[in-house]
Parts: C-alpha cells; sequence; structure tokens
C-alpha cells in the first residue's frame, strides 16, 4: 500500500484533499485509478487507510476508512554544525528518519563552514524518509542558532569532541538527551568549556576520526532505546 503526507489531516474527518505534489505523485507516477487503497500518515502520529475516490492529477479526493493514532516515537535528538557539502547532511537527515530520528537541530559553531541551510529542503528530505520507512512521525527540524543559545535552551546531553580530555564510553549514554556533533573543524576549545560547564559529558565515539554526518548517526543510533 503506497504512503501519502497529509500534514493537515484531521482524526474526524471522513474524505482528504491530497496537495497537488501528492496528487500528481499519485496519479501520473504511480497511475493509481478510483478504488485504489492508500495509506495517509500526517507526521503527527495519525494513519488513516483510503479509497481514492477521485483521480484527478491535481486534487485527488481520498474517502476515510479508519483513522488509528499511534503513540510518540522516543525522544532522539541530535544537534549538528553543518557540513560544508549539504549532500552529506541531506544523506544523514535520510537515513536517521529511517532509523528513529525525532528531532534535528542545526548549530552555528565557531567553525562552521556553512551559514545557511534550506530548511524547505530538509523537510522534504524528511518527509519522503518518514514515508518510506513507514514512520507515523516527522522529525522536527530546527533551523541555524548559535550554539550558546542552544547550550542554555537544554543544558545538558551528550556530545563528541577530538580533544584530548574524559569521556565516557558510548554504553554509558542515557536516551532522551540531546547529543551533540560538532563541525568538521571541530568544536572550539570555548566551545568544548561552555557544554562541560553546563552539565554535557563528553563521549568517546570512535578509535577513529569520523565524519561529521558518520558521527551523528553513530550517536542516532545510540540515544535510541533498546
Amino acid at each position: 500500500m503506497s504512503t501519502f503526507y497529509a500534514p493537515t489531516l484531521q482524526p474526524e474527518q471522513t474524505h482528504y484533499q491530497l496537495s497537488e505534489e501528492e496528487s500528481k505523485h499519485c496519479i501520473r507516477v504511480l497511475r493509481m485509478q478510483a478504488g485504489a487503497q492508500i495509506q495517509l500518515v500526517n507526521g503527527r502520529g495519525l494513519e488513516a487507510h483510503a479509497l481514492l475516490q477521485d483521480a484527478h492529477p491535481k486534487r485527488c479526493i481520498l474517502h476515510l476508512t479508519t483513522v488509528v493514532h499511534h503513540a510518540p516515537s522516543p525522544v532522539v535528538h541530535i544537534a549538528m554544525a553543518p557540513t560544508k557539502n549539504m549532500d552529506r547532511i541531506e544523506w544523514f537527515l535520510e537515513k536517521a528518519t529511517e532509523l528513529g530520528l525525532t528531532k534535528l537541530s542545526l548549530l552555528n559553531c565557531e567553525h562552521n563552514e556553512r551559514k545557511q541551510v534550506n530548511i524547505e529542503r530538509l523537510e522534504k528530505i524528511a518527509v519522503a524518509a518518514m514515508k518510506q520507512s513507514k514512520r507515523f512521525y516527522l522529525p522536527e527540524i530546527k533551523p541555524l542558532q548559535r550554539f550558546s543559545d542552544f547550550i542554555a535552551a537544554e543544558p545538558s546531553g551528550y556530545f563528541g569532541h577530538c580533544s584530548e580530555g574524559p569521556k565516557i564510553k558510548m554504553t554509558k549514554i542515557v536516551a532522551g538527551k540531546p547529543f551533540l556533533i560538532g563541525p568538521e573543524g571541530d568544536f572550539s576549545a570555548q566551545e568544548i568549556s561552555l557544554a562541560l560547564q553546563s552539565g554535557y559529558q563528553a563521549v568517546e565515539m570512535s578509535a577513529f576520526r569520523l565524519r561529521t554526518e558518520t558521527a551523528a548517526l553513530l550517536a542516532t543510533t545510540a540515544l535510541i532505546p533498546q
């Protein structure tokens, strides 16, 4: 059963009109016809099964047969500095969404090579990954914010860095707290000090030096409750 994104879906609805983009995909790409069975997700826990009633390529009308609300996913929050090459961030977001990412915060650190991010494009990638992986919750994506502002709002968690110093093992991580991943030039000494003073614990992520997106994906898997 093909899955479509229905962000305005409500539990009391009996009919739903797909967006022009989703309608085009349904009719022009998948070549669905009236009577076809379709799954809808709104990215906030609602799942609906529906029958295609009006197969219009710009405004498909669906008749909803069942609507179910699923419990929220466990919190998996990654806060990371965007890489210079956005393809690497997009790859991470796709894979992390499939694994269970619930929130991605983008950090503006001292060593950032990228100062602007296309949030709309990232949201589209997350939607596609959510549909592909049959998830019911869309990860929240927060725009770039200063490292110090994030620390003030989220005063404890975990982070990885390449400098010397005490670090805990990945196995000691407790689910539910954010995990910070620095830019390709790593966190600055000042940022490391600020995080430690705030209550963040440094983590020994690998014996090898990891790319930003690799470290972020590793952190994602570590935060998923077992």
